[in-house]
């Protein structure tokens, strides 16, 4: 079956809700493919290929999860134009008329009502081993349990539907949140019920669902309801339990810490030993092939930086520095204080990008600069293939900046859209400047399993080196030290501890992994954190968006105004009970 097909398997199911759109109503099912075709072993193979293959709708695009995870925290804002803007800034063209919102709560539920059918018509499928259809049930239900998670950390109250849906509804009602995360715990011991999944990555084809993801994810779900106000007495525990079970278990399941920080994200190793989930973003018919480029990677681009103003060349880019798009600018404090010593920690120079070479030859340009608060200039040449500009991450002399023919771009200098770039998602294979990557992108990893325990045990009172939150985290730093020689200076002690410093070493270990605003919210420091670090300032320019237009109900995403026009029978579908009612 061609992917057209399966785009409209998924998009042709009815929706939970739905507009009253002539054109959508009508569409024909040319892939003769029905929902009861699930419970035949290759309609639910199909079926299940889709979702996989819809994942990519949520983490490919240019208009997509990162929008909502990346921008408007403590790490970055946004400095492009539109939904993109107004998200990464928290302005007054945030609203629930959003197309970017609606699409997204769509997607999700298309894709939930999917999972429901697979679960629904796949528990009678026959010509199939046993084992093999709980494998393929739990692969679902995973699924369903991440869609649903996500919803209720954008949304809080979500409508929490159980069941495949063959109709048009036209009413419906926010289920609290506690019963949602029922949901989607329940789902979760499923997954993580032995030999109901492939035990590791080891074990199966790249990219499909695992026990220990499904471990990992169920862990995260404890953690984040146990701040909520959904929480169990017994969260804490059970998030520290799984986590900390998964990383004594990863040397038997192969799911461990890679060597090194830089290789995590080296391109073409997105499947390594320390992944746990990556969206599939290729040509493989298992996940469903992408037309026309139309879900392929765009995270290659929206971090990179404008290197042209400081590679000699005045605007020529190169493939291996990525398409300069700039959307995505760090924020003071990301840059100059997250990291600690660029020099000790390896994570500053494996998360942004340090050098770049000349495309062109170049002589006696001028170079403007800082030092403190004194602008000074030196001249610059450089010969092609050779190093044109550099940027330490850190300030440094008049007399060491002046000394060298190329660029040095310090903290104190840099300017918009001269930053550094994020190079975690940077793709030097592409067949030219202006494609896309398809480099998968990694969602899920192991590191975060020790932070997920190192959090849990913080909110245990436990802080010990021993089997606390410090020894989770100084197994991350003693990987992190650029020397062996530096790992005892890398070292904190219990009373190093503080939910400030766990979401500062998030920063250095997943900085822009898409998962910075699920941090923020879930520890209930998003306005704190954005109000004092959401802003981006130097002698030459000064951006501070997100720190002043941040209010307290940012901390949900508005309900969707498509959404609530379309729910037209029963009690109205209500937007969240905060400033989104008088938007």
């Amino acid at each position: 079956m061609k992917m057209k097909n399966l785009i409209f398997l998924l998009i042709g199911l009815p929706l939970l809700f739905v507009t009253a759109c002539t054109d959508f109503l009508e569409e024909e099912n040319h892939s003769k493919i029905t929902p009861e075709s699930f419970n035949t072993p290759q309609g639910f193979e199909l079926g299940l290929n889709g979702v996989y293959g819809g994942m990519r709708a949520f983490y490919g695009p240019i208009n997509a999860i990162h929008m909502l995870t990346v921008t408007g925290t403590d790490e970055f804002y946004s400095r492009s134009s539109g939904d993109i803007y107004n998200f990464g800034n928290y302005t007054a063209n945030y609203k629930p008329s959003s197309d970017y919102i609606y699409a997204y709560w769509r997607s999700s539920y298309t894709l939930i009502n999917t999972c429901n059918g697979l679960v629904h018509f796949g528990q009678d499928m026959t010509g199939i081993t046993e084992a093999k259809k709980t494998t393929m049930l739990a692969e679902t239900k995973f699924f369903r349990a991440l869609l649903y998670f996500r919803l209720v950390q954008f949304f809080g109250d979500v409508t929490l539907n159980r069941t495949y849906n063959d109709g048009i509804i036209k009413e419906a009602k926010r289920d609290p949140m506690a019963d949602v995360y029922d949901f989607i715990i329940e789902d979760l011991l499923y997954c993580t019920t032995p030999g109901n999944l492939p035990a590791g990555a080891k074990d199966t084809n790249t990219g499909r669902v695992t026990q220990a993801l499904a471990r990992h994810l169920l862990a995260k779900v404890y953690l984040t309801r146990g701040w909520s106000s959904a929480a169990q007495s017994t969260d804490f525990q059970q998030a520290y339990d799984v986590a900390t079970a998964l990383i004594e278990d990863g040397e038997q399941i192969g799911v461990k810490l890679m060597p090194k920080y830089a290789d995590i994200h080296k391109p073409g190793n997105e499947n390594n030993q320390e992944i746990l989930y990556s969206v599939q973003m290729t040509n493989d018919p298992i996940y469903g092939v992408p037309e026309a480029d139309a879900n392929m990677n765009h995270l290659s681009h929206v971090f990179v930086a404008g290197y042209f103003n400081f590679n000699g060349s005045g605007n020529v880019q190169q493939i291996e520095d990525g398409r300069v798009y700039a959307r995505y600018h760090g924020t003071t404090w990301l840059y100059n204080e997250a990291f600690g010593d660029v020099d000790k920690d390896s994570r500053y120079y494996a998360t942004f990008q340090s050098a770049w070479n000349a495309p062109v030859d170049f002589q006696n340009r001028t170079q403007e600069f800082y030092v403190g608060n004194t602008k000074y200039s030196a001249v610059r040449s450089g010969a092609k293939g050779n190093l044109a500009g550099y940027l330490p991450g850190k300030n440094m002399t008049r007399e060491d900046i002046g000394a060298t023919n190329y660029y040095i771009l310090t903290p104190e200098n840099y300017t918009d859209p001269s930053f550094p770039t994020m190079k975690k998602f940077l793709d030097p294979n592409r067949a030219s400047l202006s494609f896309d990557s398809q480099r998968s992108i990694i969602v899920y990893r192991l590191a975060e399993t020790y932070l997920i325990a190192a959090e849990a045990a913080f909110k245990l009172g436990n802080n010990s080196t021993n089997n606390g939150a410090a020894y989770y985290i100084n197994e991350l730093r003693k990987r992190a030290a650029s020397k062996e020689e530096y790992i005892d200076d890398l070292m904190i002690a219990p009373g190093d501890i503080t939910i400030d410093y766990i979401l500062d070493e998030r920063t250095r270990e997943l900085c822009g992994e898409q998962l910075r605003w699920f941090d923020l919210v879930r520890t209930q420091k998003l306005v704190e954190r954005v109000r004092k670090h959401g802003f981006f300032t130097t002698k030459w320019t000064n951006h501070t968006l997100p720190k002043d237009n941040i209010q307290d109900f940012h901390v949900l995403r508005p309900i969707p105004l498509k959404q609530i026009e379309s729910v037209i029978a029963g009690d109205p579908y209500p937007q969240q009970s905060n400033g989104w009612d008088n938007m």
